[in-house]
């Protein structure tokens, strides 16, 4: 009987909390977004797989990352991801590994992310993802499910981006369906060490989402990073610390007004030309 009930309480908590929060049935997970409000449509870098994958058409060399982040800072909550972009000459190419749960309540994915770019100011991109959510002693179920994304430059050095995540609307328990998303959001850069981003999402069962972020590079050394969002209502901050030539240490901090904070951290790599 104590199994049954804590197995209810991680699949309501998960289920409502985090669909509410936007960030359950394995969407998107960056240390960098979580720093800026989760923002993340016009990101031009490896971190994109895990966001817009339209951005990952900006990548020139092989990139890798991996992160991990505490919801909540539950033991029960955590979720990890792995994942690496290769450009081609037929488009740039991407492969993402997720984890998330417990024992009791697991989900596990993997995405097949493609990119391109149809000119200097126009970028496309998708993705086709499997996801499993395993249950304790009620069994599993899994499906396929699509990403798709766009970046514009609409005036010099003023991007516009828009995707629509889990396209597919599908039953994954009874009367819980995947979060299918919509989102649309600007970044400009304020001179060479600030760029700003805006964001509207939009999970078609729950109330629209407002996000800023901003990013600060004083230096070489750091990448300062902040940002709000106005649904249910938190903050955030973030920084990133290059630690190598090519590898950089991101780690941020998001709150949440009534489920309290969420730590996560990452490492990214990327190709040096």
């Amino acid at each position: 009987m104590n199994r049954f009930i804590s197995i209810v309480a991680i699949i309501s908590g998960v289920i409502f909390q985090s669909l509410h929060a936007q960030n359950a049935i394995l969407l998107p997970i960056s240390p960098r977004s979580s720093g800026m409000g989760k923002t993340s449509l016009n990101f031009t870098d490896v971190h994109s797989l895990f966001g817009n994958q339209a951005g990952m058409a900006a990548v020139e060399e092989f990139g890798a990352l991996g992160m991990v982040e505490q919801r909540f800072l539950l033991a029960d909550l955590r979720q990890a991801a792995i994942g690496a972009v290769l450009p081609t000459f037929s488009g740039v190419f991407g492969l993402s590994l997720r984890n998330f749960g417990t024992l009791d309540y697991r989900e596990s994915g993997v995405g097949l992310a493609y990119a391109r770019k149809l000119s200097d100011r126009l970028r496309i991109g998708g993705q086709l993802h499997w996801a499993q959510i395993n249950l304790a002693e009620y069994g599993s179920r899994s499906f396929f499910n699509l990403d798709f994304g766009i970046q514009a430059e609409l005036l010099p050095n003023l991007w516009a981006a828009a995707q629509v995540r889990n396209a597919i609307r599908q039953e994954v328990l009874t009367r819980e369906y995947t979060p299918t998303v919509f989102s649309a959001g600007l970044a400009y850069p304020l001179g060479e060490k600030v760029s700003l981003q805006v964001e509207l999402v939009k999970d078609i069962d729950f109330p629209a989402d407002l996000r800023f972020g901003i990013e600060y590079n004083p230096s070489k050394l750091i990448f300062l990073r902040a940002g709000i969002n106005t649904a249910p209502g938190g903050w955030s901050f973030g920084a990133g610390l290059p630690i190598l030539e090519n590898l950089v240490f991101d780690f941020a901090a998001a709150y949440h007004p009534y489920l309290g904070f969420t730590p996560s951290a990452g490492i990214a790599y990327r190709k040096k030309k």
